[in-house]
């Protein structure tokens, strides 16, 4: 026979709140190494490059490129 168990509600906002806070901590950590990758950095600089001169390609050539589509 199962039973239950009454949890406090104050309980339960802390480790909502905890939870959040940990998922921050989890972006702004990701933020920070990439940040940190040399080689990340000079493709999103190429990446943004070839954005701005117009060398972009449709979404369907590129799922026919990677053949995902």
């Amino acid at each position: 026979m199962p039973k239950t168990i009454e949890v406090p509600v104050s309980l339960i906002k802390k480790l909502s709140k905890a939870t959040h806070a940990f998922h921050e901590l989890e972006d702004e950590l990701e933020d920070f190494l990439l940040l940190s990758d040399p080689e990340f950095l000079a493709k999103m600089r190429r990446s943004r490059a070839n954005h701005l001169a117009g060398k972009t390609r449709s979404i369907d050539e590129l799922k026919k490129e990677l053949c995902i589509a």
